[in-house]
């Protein structure tokens, strides 16, 4: 097997292992049988695997996977599947009401086929399809095996809302929508099942090697089984109101949600990571507060709440400074402030350089954990705050505030262990697996173009104004995995850098992929701004996050230097090559930060 498979650099966080060329079920076949055979081998470095219609992408800690190791890796999976005997496939029924009400495309597929409604259905029971990925929204089957006589296009202009349930057809596939979603496919019926339901132990009805097979009922039986279907997910993240210990949204801003340092482990299920923007940010921010790196906060975007606390707590701002403001008194950003029960925080909104900034509290921000994770992810209405983003009058819960977390008040990051929000410097991206799709000239023109920030840009993707770019022939691959930061160019030769919400497989073309460690200056511009990019190898990759990682540990030393002498202990300071040692309560919060910080 090891003979048809090529691995490819996506970015510093992601490889491509590419097993075929053709949309089939044996090479969808191979694919599985090498994410099985790679995730029983289960290296420390490996984060995940998304299977595509005919690749593998092997998601990875950037810092702990080497070239040398993924091809070990790929080729002593290849040898376990050659050993390996074949595996039963997993087959998968699912009833649908076509026509009507429930299929409001199914008179396009007739007209496009020739046939009748009846010989639609027929036709499109007769088969069982095998799924080669999952993708595009939560639990969403990318189905082989359609008649070839029903393929059609994909409507011109996508419907803005597609029923949850929903059953499609586009070009020589068909799938099922399983959460209401914007799409464009041919809708030709509706199953009363529910394909995703993160409340369940395997949350997605159809796994990626399953075999599918529709099944025709009349709309009496529709309306039968989805009164007996037993739907949790919408209650999965349902927060109870708290009669104290938080902070009523008096004003939510523009875009505030509850973040994390993402959802890992489901992209093989069409999960986004979602998660923070900028994940340094958080985890300056949560160090600030002595919380986990990755616990959960507000992320903020523009203009940020106005919030009256019901309980003492122990917040930072990080990222964008937001204009900080207790009780009308001005905070600086990036320095953790204990808020008494009763006060108000509010953000004039952001007066500098970035559009983004995380609200961090000690205990981090109380929602439920949704499939391991607490962040949101809004085109699904999964997880964080009720799955959605705050409004005037929500409660947020805090976790009480432990008196040894008060001594953290006033401590601050130094300004050379944040990151560097500076438009003018140029973002770091590696080659994609299809650097020559575009020519020799609009390879140059990516990086030598001053490109403007799209206000189409969202937490999806950002989107980039400039000069199209040409590409050596079609924009459209054969969909695969998305990693984070990867530079699609469709076919109006536009570029979106993908970001944290970003669909798990696509495709078109990646050319590029924007480093790691610059994924959180990138996701600071703000529309209208400007940047360029510059290419960068992968050793200058590391060597950023390796930055990254010192500032983290750094902050975690001064940190505890600080508790030390909030505890009521001795500082010992070197100034002019004199050593003092200096009480407590003789020392000012920015000389300890003087003193220590290098």
């Amino acid at each position: 097997m090891m003979d048809q498979i090529r691995i490819v650099q996506e970015g510093d966080g992601c490889w491509l292992v590419v097993v075929g060329n053709d949309v089939s079920p044996s090479t969808s076949a191979r694919v599985h049988a090498l994410q099985r055979a790679t995730e029983a081998l289960d290296p420390a470095w490996l984060v995940e695997t998304v299977p595509g219609y005919c690749s593998l992408g092997l998601i990875v800690q950037p810092l702990h996977a080497s070239p040398g190791e993924v091809e070990g890796l790929v080729s002593a999976a290849a040898r376990s599947v050659t050993a390996a005997s074949p595996v039963q496939s997993r087959t998968v029924t699912i009833p649908v009401c076509y026509g009507g009400a429930y299929g409001p495309d199914m008179e396009i597929v007739c007209r496009h086929s020739g046939f009748s409604q009846q010989e639609v259905v027929k036709r499109h029971v007769a088969v069982g399809y095998q799924c080669s990925m999952l993708g595009f929204l939560p639990g969403f089957p990318y189905l082989m095996g359609l008649d070839p006589q029903l393929a059609t296009p994909r409507l011109a202009t996508p419907r803005a809302t597609v029923p949850a349930g929903s059953v499609g057809v586009a070009g020589a596939q068909t799938g099922v929508y399983p959460v209401s979603s914007p799409g464009g496919w041919n809708i030709i019926g509706r199953t009363p099942l529910t394909l995703f339901d993160p409340s369940r132990e395997q949350p997605s009805l159809v796994q990626a090697g399953d075999v599918v097979r529709f099944s025709p009922i009349s709309l009496e039986e529709f309306k039968h089984k989805q009164s007996n279907e037993s739907v949790r997910y919408p209650r999965i993240h349902n927060v109870a109101e708290q009669e104290a210990n938080g902070c009523d949204v008096l004003e939510p801003g523009m875009l505030t949600t509850v973040q994390d340092d993402g959802r890992w482990g489901l992209q093989n299920m069409g999960v986004p990571v979602s998660g923070a923007m900028d994940r340094q940010a958080l985890a300056l921010g949560n160090l600030l507060v002595g919380n986990e790196e990755g616990a959960a906060a507000l992320e903020i975007t523009l203009s940020g709440p106005h919030l009256a606390f019901t309980t003492d707590a122990l917040v930072a701002v990080t990222g964008a400074d937001m204009g900080l403001q207790v009780d009308g008194h001005d905070i600086p950003a990036w320095t953790t402030v204990l808020i008494r029960a009763g006060s108000v925080l509010s953000m004039a909104g952001s007066p500098g350089a970035g559009c983004r900034a995380w609200l961090c509290a000690a205990g981090g921000i109380d929602v439920p954990d949704v499939l391991g994770s607490r962040s949101t992810l809004l085109r699904a209405a999964l997880g964080g705050f009720k799955g959605r983003a705050l409004r005037t009058g929500d409660r947020l819960h805090l976790r009480p505030l432990i008196p040894q977390a008060e001594r953290l008040d006033g401590f601050s990051c130094l300004v050379g262990l944040r990151p560097p929000y500076v438009v003018e410097a140029p973002v770091p991206v590696l080659p994609g697996p299809q650097t020559d799709a575009l020519t020799p000239g609009a390879r140059q023109a990516f990086l030598n173009t001053t490109w403007t920030v799209s206000s189409a840009s969202d937490r999806m993707g950002c989107r980039l104004e400039g000069p199209r770019l040409d590409l050596e022939g079609s924009a459209d691959v054969i969909s695969e995995v998305i990693p984070e930061g990867a530079v699609e160019v469709t076919g109006s030769g536009v570029p979106i850098v993908m970001l944290a919400d970003r669909q798990t497989t696509g495709g078109y073309v990646k050319p590029f992929v924007v480093a790691s460690a610059a994924l959180g200056w990138l996701a600071q511009r703000r529309p209208g701004d400007s940047v360029r990019f510059r290419m960068c190898s992968l050793d200058d990759a590391r060597e950023m996050l390796e930055q990254q990682s010192s500032a983290r540990k750094e902050l975690i030393r001064l940190q505890a230097v600080w508790r030390q002498c909030r505890a009521g202990g001795t500082l010992h300071v070197t100034v002019n090559g004199i050593r003092h040692v200096v009480e407590w309560q003789d020392v000012t919060p920015l000389e300890v930060d003087h003193e220590h910080g290098s």
